[in-house]
């Protein structure tokens, strides 16, 4: 983000647009290495009261982003509305007293008769947490959803369904949940309603960070999930890869962030 003030952040006008803006050849994207020395696009720094902010996800104009704030009472966890028009003004904000560390967002589509849910990853109280997003009638201008979720999938535990710290979330084509742990180190699949489907370990028993679900080459539903510890990432073909774990019920282990 940039470093500005409440409103457009500072130095997005100077993103390698003269030469004296400091960016050289190569350094103007992840990793450098791109042949162009201008920046491909131009950066504002937007604020809306974030404190230490972790996912964003865009639904009928309005970016919703998950804001951990600082784990006390003064600056809580929360999710952030934001205008993605032009302005990118604050909404508001919702959840407040209930994501003890909320991470990734994924959007679970609604079905004819009920509304999309914003999925949360609540890293810090091991649970998915759903809020029922009403329809913005595209304005960007959404009736906000209320603190409480409309539901809470899983708890603490190594058991299907249950989480040890979920930091990614996604949704597939047939509305199937997709969950990355960081510290229980595996993949889990839930139904739309939030019942266990399947467990996969990826390779090396990694934390896992986020993840994202859609289809493999050759079309069959795939999830890749970033791997931490060994700096790469998975592509788990669900129905011929990943080792279904093996639980041990009288082994729950302490959750801790």
């Amino acid at each position: 983000g940039g470093g500005g003030g409440d409103g457009d952040g500072g130095g997005g006008e100077d993103c390698g647009n003269s030469a004296d803006s400091g960016a050289a050849a190569g350094e103007c994207g992840i990793g450098g290495g791109v042949s162009d020395s201008r920046c491909a696009a131009q950066a504002r720094g937007v604020h809306s009261g974030l404190v230490h902010p972790w996912g964003a996800l865009l639904h009928e104009g309005v970016l919703y982003v998950s804001d951990v704030g600082g784990a006390s009472e003064e600056q809580p966890g929360r999710v952030v509305a934001i205008d993605a028009s032009e302005s990118l003004a604050r909404i508001g904000s919702f959840g407040t007293g209930h994501l003890r560390l909320p991470a990734g967002l994924a959007l679970l589509p609604a079905r004819d008769d009920g509304s999309a849910e914003l999925i949360v990853a609540d890293h810090g109280a091991h649970c998915l947490r759903a809020f029922a997003l009403p329809p913005s009638g595209g304005q960007g201008r959404a009736a906000l959803p209320s603190d409480e979720p409309s539901r809470v999938i899983g708890g603490c535990g190594r058991a299907p369904g249950l989480f040890h710290a979920p930091v990614g979330v996604a949704v597939g084509r047939d509305r199937t949940i997709f969950v990355s742990e960081f510290s229980g180190r595996r993949v889990q699949a839930l139904t739309a309603a939030g019942e266990p489907v399947a467990v996969f370990e990826p390779p090396g028993r990694s934390r896992l960070m986020g993840l994202a679900a859609g289809e493999a080459a050759d079309g069959s539903v795939a999830v890749w999930v970033c791997d931490y510890d060994a700096d790469m990432l998975h592509e788990l073909a669900l129905e011929t890869t990943g080792r279904q774990a093996d639980f041990d019920e009288g082994k729950e282990g302490a959750c801790v962030v």
